[in-house]
């Protein structure tokens, strides 16, 4: 890389696709999410330009790690009795 080249920080959705290897739609899905969201910007008047932060997506994904034993075999077990 030359002296000049920016590594980019703000990420578009087709990007953060690419980046990701997860799909334009599902991130789209995510990023309306109510209750766990994909922390992102609205840019513009309109707000339709959405630019996610890369280190921001990445501590998103963390979030979304599944657990070996999470529990839920056995809450559902038990809302079944």
């Amino acid at each position: 890389m030359g002296e000049n080249s920016v590594t980019k920080e703000y990420l578009k959705v087709a990007e953060l696709s690419y980046y990701s290897g997860i799909s334009q739609r599902t991130l789209h899905t995510h990023l309306k999410d109510p209750v766990n969201p994909i922390p992102h910007f609205r840019v513009g008047t309109a707000g339709r330009i959405i630019r996610i932060k890369k280190s921001e997506f990445d501590e998103w994904m963390d979030s979304q790690r599944a657990t070996q034993d999470d529990g839920i075999d056995e809450l559902i077990a038990e809302v079944l009795k």
